[in-house]
């Protein structure tokens, strides 16, 4: 699928407060995923968010930086 420029802003825009600042999705963003993956690819929909994500490394590097600010 090719975006034209104006698409591609549009796409992110629409998408970019969906991200998180320390790269942790938070249990409300990770129920969403689940809820698009059970619509599209019939994965459970009750399946634990911990079943499909370990943000235990990016934790661990957040509180790392954290502490050297």
């Amino acid at each position: 699928m090719a975006l034209n420029p104006i698409q591609a802003n549009k796409a992110y825009d629409s998408v970019k407060d969906t991200y998180s600042q320390n790269g942790i999705s938070t249990e409300e963003q990770a129920k969403a995923y689940i809820a698009m993956l059970a619509a599209t690819a019939g994965v459970n929909a009750k399946l634990p968010s911990a079943a499909i994500f370990d943000f235990s490394l990016a934790g661990a590097a957040a509180k790392e930086l954290a502490t050297k600010k």
